[in-house]
């Protein structure tokens, strides 16, 4: 079937906001960071406006090290805001969702929607769409926005980040091939720098050289399902649907450990606050959680995280305290580093008014 799928991702999110706030910014590099409070360099860049990626920085770089790049520029630093982008996404996404005939967020800045239905088919009809989606978006944010359009989920999303900011990309079905094919293979969804590295060791250094090569050649180097679809996802082809979601589909918190420690109970006496204030979230907006996941940033800032199911949907405060406790006990005990950050998610949201009450067969 000639599907239709979209991918919007809101261009440099957190310091856009900040921008929009105050537009004497714009003309700035503008780094939204998460400060850990040990000093005034201590914490990282969680997002760079593109001026700022001018002189080479990055999400994810230690702050001192941002400084650095920036020395002589008049460089602003503003500490994150997490539940002022949160109000913001959740309005942008809620008009999106009624634009389109499925709607998947998978993060705060971005969701795949399909307009297959909408568009009957057309691509001219989903560029008209998808135009008409990031007007909406500016008139009434102020925010730019890059999407894409594509014949499944890969596709797009590769289109969606290649004119960026305030890009929109249409590949079509007959011409999504011929699109990959010069791509450098980590633009590829799921290629981070280990299968890379692998990629590159045995000669494929695009899309187009990775596409000719066979599974049973790829299976030397990684599992056979890998193999597939990496094949697969190269030629431009991949049958993944858009799968509808919940108006918010994770809530989390994190915090900078004043000091690196793997010491239980000073971890939990940091996370205490963030944690109820996740409960006062999820009651606050009837929902319940069904998945919860302990994040631990360590020392060499790579990332750990442990989680588990939920027997029954529930947004208990005392329900949290136990499992955040027994999963950072795993965390901490999994790894030989200190922990530099630590956080808490909780997923798999429904909406309490859809939990039927097992009350109801005990009258």
């Amino acid at each position: 079937m000639n599907r239709v799928i979209g991918h919007l991702d809101l261009d440099y999110f957190y310091a856009q906001v900040e921008e929009v706030g105050k537009p004497s910014l714009k003309d700035s590099p503008v780094l939204v960071c998460v400060f850990s409070g040990r000093n005034e360099d201590s914490g990282v860049v969680s997002t760079a406006n593109y001026k700022a990626r001018e002189y080479g920085v990055r999400s994810g770089m230690p702050i001192s090290q941002a400084k650095k790049k920036l020395l002589g520029r008049e460089a602003i630093f503003i500490p994150m805001d997490h539940h002022k982008y949160e109000i913001i996404s959740e309005r942008i996404m809620k008009q999106v969702r009624q634009d389109v005939d499925l709607f998947e967020q998978t993060g705060i800045d971005e969701a795949f929607f399909d307009i297959t239905k909408s568009s009957e088919h057309d691509y001219d009809r989903a560029k008209s769409i998808a135009s008409a989606m990031k007007a909406r978006i500016f008139s009434s944010e102020t925010l730019t926005c890059s999407v894409g359009i594509g014949p499944n989920k890969i596709v797009a999303k590769i289109a969606s980040d290649f004119s960026k900011p305030d890009g929109l990309t249409i590949v079509t079905p007959t011409n999504s091939k011929r699109f990959l094919a010069s791509l450098e293979v980590e633009r590829l969804y799921g290629v981070g720098p280990k299968t890379s590295e692998i990629l590159r060791r045995a000669g494929i250094n695009t899309l187009g050289e990775l596409g000719a090569s066979s599974p049973e050649d790829l299976a030397e180097h990684f599992s056979r399902k890998l193999a597939v679809y990496l094949h697969d996802a190269a030629n431009g082809e991949n049958d993944e649907m858009v799968v509808p979601n919940s108006d918010i589909t994770q809530l989390s918190r994190i915090v900078t450990l004043k000091r690196d420690t793997r010491e239980m109970d000073e971890i939990l006496r940091q996370l205490s606050p963030l944690v109820q204030d996740l409960q006062s979230r999820l009651i606050s907006k009837n929902l319940l959680f069904k998945s919860i996941t302990a994040i631990g940033i360590l020392t060499d800032l790579s990332i750990k995280t442990k989680n588990r199911k939920i027997e029954s949907p529930t947004n208990d405060q005392m329900t949290l305290d136990v499992q955040v406790r027994a999963l950072f006990q795993e965390l901490v005990s999994s790894v030989d580093l200190d922990l530099r950050r630590a956080g808490v998610r909780v997923a798999d949201l429904i909406n309490s008014a859809d939990q039927t009450s097992l009350t109801q067969y005990l009258q």
